[in-house]
């Protein structure tokens, strides 16, 4: 009884030296990734899925951040620490025994903006002045081409770009 007792104690005790900023809520706007979605280049009003989907770093550390099959949208990260994302976009297609994959670069160019959240959260960033840059290759991209929705990427609320394939 006397060791729930010292628990309980504990427990109170612990808590009460808590405050709301010590604690990050899930709720709590934090730094918004990239929202894509893909499109019919024949029809842009609709979706059109890519069926094995990879989106990688494109720099000396190389990281998978996205594989997925049969999607229409992704949310990816933009880098926090640069004014400039590289990716390699990844489209696999399955013939017969055959994988014939697929590689497009696209670059990421903005401005960063850091914003204080909380203590406990920290600072979340905003980008403004979005481009995109897709390196031509002629008919061996499978981007046909990204259009830019909204320049600012401060919400995931909706998409930023979208890609025709």
């Amino acid at each position: 009884m006397i060791k729930k007792i010292i628990a309980s104690i504990l427990i109170i005790f612990t808590f009460k030296g808590c405050t709301k900023d010590d604690i990050c809520p899930p709720d709590t706007a934090t730094t918004p990734n990239l929202i894509i979605n893909f499109k019919d280049i024949t029809n842009p009003a609709n979706a059109k899925k890519v069926n094995l989907l990879s989106v990688i770093t494109n720099n000396i550390d190389s990281v998978e951040v996205v594989k997925l099959a049969n999607t229409d949208s992704i949310a990816i990260p933009l880098n926090t620490n640069s004014d400039t994302t590289n990716y390699l976009f990844k489209r696999s297609i399955v013939s017969g025994s055959d994988t014939i994959k697929n590689f497009d670069k696209v670059r990421f160019v903005y401005q960063r903006r850091n914003l204080y959240v909380t203590r406990a959260c920290g600072y979340k960033s905003e980008y403004f002045n979005l481009d995109k840059n897709l390196e031509e290759e002629g008919a061996e991209n499978w981007i046909q081409e990204i259009i830019l929705l909204r320049d600012t990427v401060n919400d995931e609320n909706s998409a930023h770009i979208t890609v025709l394939h």
